[in-house]
Formats: structure tokens, sequence, C-alpha cells
């Protein structure tokens, strides 16, 4: 089962993936027991030893040269904090300019635009910069383009809660997807509502309501919209 788990665990490779590594690392080692090993607080030494070989066998082999003098698991995890986690002004400063110029029409699908937002602003809490929920709930909605204004209105008035989780399902929930799951087949639904048809069948006239129907802008012909 250990191994299973391990396989679970990006490399480390360097400053790139040091974020991921660092959080898979973590869960990974509260699972086998041993997450008290890379703070110091571990008195037993097996369980020491054995969390330092866990830790090195998640590395890259370019790394190695730079953890060898390390004794316990707690040495190994700050040498490689000290050398990958860059919680500096400069960071900083990067990671709030991406954050800030993230777009929908930017990305691939509005899932992937949540994601991006969502962890850009991890990894920019993670500096030590203060950004609450309603912070990015917000910017969720600022790297909307225009059509989505009438939206953004109603949420304002409807009493939501702008923030992270209120604010994301808000949008993944607005997509459609055809079912392929290309990108071609998915569709930003803005809102559903009812519209009355009224058919006259041998000059007969009949009054139906549709329920439950979408407004796609994305489409050429929408019920809602005639």
């Amino acid at each position: 089962m250990a191994a299973n788990y391990i396989s679970s665990v990006p490399k480390l490779v360097g400053r790139e993936n040091y974020d991921d590594w660092a959080f898979a690392v973590e869960n990974f080692l509260i699972l086998e027991g041993l997450s008290k090993c890379i703070d110091g607080t571990e008195t037993d030494t097996d369980k020491i030893l054995k969390a330092k070989a866990k830790l090195v066998l998640t590395l890259d082999a370019s790394l190695f040269v730079h953890i060898k003098e390390a004794k316990t698991a707690a040495e190994l995890w700050q040498k490689l904090k000290g050398m990958y986690d860059d919680t500096g002004f400069t960071r900083k400063i990067g990671l709030l300019r991406a954050l800030i110029s993230l777009r929908l029409e930017s990305s691939e699908s509005m899932e992937a635009y949540v994601n991006e937002v969502i962890e850009t602003s991890q990894k920019l809490r993670r500096t030590g910069f203060c950004i609450d929920e309603e912070w990015i709930g917000s910017l969720l909605l600022a790297g909307l383009p225009e059509k989505f204004a009438p939206m953004i209105m109603a949420i304002e008035h409807s009493g939501l809660k702008i923030e992270t989780d209120a604010i994301k399902t808000k949008l993944l929930d607005m997509q459609v997807d055809g079912g392929s799951g290309r990108k071609s087949n998915a569709f930003i639904v803005l809102c559903e509502g009812e519209v009355n048809l009224t058919t006259i069948v041998d000059e007969e006239k009949h009054e139906v309501v549709v329920h439950n129907v979408y407004y796609v802008p994305d489409l050429t012909t929408n019920l809602l919209s005639q």
C-alpha cells in the first residue's frame, strides 16, 4: 500500500514544482503516520529514518548532491525548503501580477480558468501574502468577459456571499458539457428560465410553457433571447 501512495507523489525536480511536491509529501507522510518527522518533534529514531528514506525516494536523482549530508527527515525537509520555497518579495509580486491578469478568454475552458485562479491564489498565500476568500471570489468574477455582466449584477442583488467556493460553484455550474469532452462541445449558460410558446394548429391556438430553458450566449439562437 505504501508503494502505491508514494507513486502518487510527484518527483521534486526544482523550484518549478516544489509547491505541488511539498503538498503531496505532507499528506503522504500523514498517511504513513510520519508527519511529525519533518517538523522535528518525532523522537522515534526508526520513524525518523524511515521518513528520511521515503523523502529521498520522492526526489529527482539530480538533487541528491544537495541532501546527502542530511541526517534526519527534518534536516532534509528544511534543506529543500530553503532551496526552493521562495517566499520573497519578488515571488509575491510575480504571483500577484499573474493572478490579476488571468482572464477566462485566455483559458481553454471555464474549469481551467477557475482552477488557475484558485491555484495561483493558493501559491500566493503560501508566500505569506494575505488574500481572503472574498478577494479570490471577486477576482474570479473580474476575469470574466463583458457578456457576463448581467450574471455579475444578478449575483450582486441575490445576496450570494462573494467568496471562493460560492463563485467557483456558480461558474462551474454554468458550463454545460455536450458529453464528448471536447472544448467545442462546452457552452456557457448565463441563466435559466421559462419560455411561453404559442402554436397554431388547424387555426386553433395553443399556449405552451417550456420550463428549464438555458440561455447560452455562444449559440446563434436562444429561446430566451427571442
